[in-house]
């Protein structure tokens, strides 16, 4: 939903701007705006790759944490468990 919020709001700002600033017929700026194009969908591309790795970091994180309270768990559990059979 935000996202098609987003891309109306660029929709709205290009028709805007083209309404008051016309691009006017010269091939260098055609060729401009393609490399300007290209250089955001490479950053959003990065960028999606960059969240898509750090959401990976996060869970590699989050499960080496819960690992560590495992072992120490059952760490605790089996000195209870052998303190208990002495008693």
């Amino acid at each position: 939903m935000v996202g098609m919020r987003s891309d109306r709001a660029r929709a709205r700002a290009r028709n805007l701007l083209a309404t008051i600033y016309p691009l006017p017929d010269d091939p260098e700026l055609h060729r401009l705006r393609e490399l300007a194009v290209d250089y955001i969908r490479e950053a959003e591309r990065l960028e999606a790759e960059y969240k898509g790795r750090a959401v990976a970091e996060s869970d590699e994180l989050i499960s080496t944490a819960l690992d560590a309270v495992a072992r120490d768990y059952f760490v605790r559990a089996i000195a209870r468990a052998k303190l208990q059979r002495k008693a």
